[in-house]
């Protein structure tokens, strides 16, 4: 793996016409001894400009713009192979695309700047045989790898009703865990979101021990890690078609493990 120790600083293009957002961007990248950021452009043709001019390592590039739009933009380019592009959006619509495109990775605006750390770190650990290889096998496919599929091949699981009724399943359809503070009781969420309440002595340390999938994210959330498309901030959101689904928060405590694991660099 590369390290900081023996890398050159990041070459970096913005191409952002969300101007306020840009500039955050860009004096946070500026202020890093990491970084050299070659320039910011506010239109996909002076971004497209600066890109064969600096063949930058990573490309920061916006989704909509008034005249086009960035996937279309980023689909249709000719991109240089070591440019790796990082979509900066407010919009999470947008994420089952860039997935699907097999983008380096995807930052949610605001951002977070714990959230941006990993983006780069990731890039700096990046083995040297993929760092000349394009986009084609970092965030769309790893993600798209922990995608559960039907069926699967997990050890089936036995969980308690609150009726007390045993229930057999499949882990990789579990999506979350979520504690009803109210009623002092953990309910389990189905991929096809049906809720099933568990039994009243049900604890957090029995569902962690339910497979190395599922985590902590807050202490009303246990969430499978293969349902994870993005952390943002304190939000947790999950892939597509789940995306949807709001309610799963991220919590200080338990973030940086979340991100670790999420990462798995």
């Amino acid at each position: 793996m590369m390290t900081d120790q023996n890398i050159s600083k990041i070459k970096v293009v913005i191409v952002d016409d969300d101007i306020p957002s840009a500039q955050l961007l860009a004096k946070s990248l500026s202020e890093r001894e990491d970084i050299t950021l070659c320039g910011v452009a506010e239109t996909l043709a002076e971004g497209e400009r600066l890109v064969k001019l600096h063949t930058p390592d990573l490309l920061f590039l916006d989704m909509e713009f008034p005249d086009s739009n960035g996937l279309d933009w980023y689909e249709g380019s000719n991109l240089p192979a070591n440019t790796k592009v990082v979509f900066h959006t407010c919009y999470r619509r947008y994420i089952h695309d860039a997935l699907s495109l097999k983008v380096f990775d995807f930052l949610l605006k605001p951002f977070d700047a714990g959230d941006l750390d990993v983006i780069l770190r990731r890039f700096k650990n990046l083995p040297a045989e993929n760092r000349n290889v394009g986009n084609n096998n970092e965030f769309g496919g790893r993600f798209m790898e922990r995608m559960p599929m039907g069926g699967g091949q997990a050890r089936p699981l036995a969980i308690t009703s609150v009726i007390n009724s045993k229930i057999i399943v499949n882990p990789a359809d579990i999506v979350y865990f979520r504690y009803i503070s109210e009623r002092k009781i953990w309910e389990c969420v189905f991929s096809n979101l049906k809720r099933i309440i568990l039994k009243r002595q049900t604890t957090a340390e029995t569902i962690l021990g339910y497979g190395p999938d599922f985590v902590r994210t807050h202490k009303h959330f246990i969430v499978n890690m293969r349902y994870v498309g993005i952390i943002s901030g304190n939000d947790c959101i999950l892939l597509p078609p789940l995306d949807s689904i709001t309610e799963i928060k991220i919590s200080k405590s338990y973030r940086r493990d979340l991100m670790d694991r999420f990462y798995d660099i």
